[in-house]
């Protein structure tokens, strides 16, 4: 049977529903805690809105390694400043 950890926390569903279709497609499982039902006005007040991203225990490794390349590839999406004149 699989034991579950968390992986990392973030506000709101639509980032964790990003995250997850990257682990996803890394084939790594993810599940999704929070301990606000879903509803159509989210709440983002002293997080409310945090959802926790779970993987199964001996996924961790490598979900952890997913995450930090996920992170380094959308910090080099962002564009660079301009260079001075």
């Amino acid at each position: 049977m699989d034991r579950w950890v968390v992986l990392t926390k973030v506000i709101g569903e639509p980032q964790a529903r990003l995250l997850a279709g990257f682990l996803e497609g890394e084939g790594i499982r993810v599940r999704f805690r929070t301990h606000v039902p879903p509803s159509l006005y989210p709440v983002t007040v002293d997080g409310l809105a945090e959802v926790q991203l779970l993987v199964p225990r001996e996924d961790l490794p490598r979900a952890q390694e997913a995450l930090a390349a996920f992170h380094r590839g959308s910090q080099s999406d962002l564009p660079s400043s301009p260079a001075s004149e």
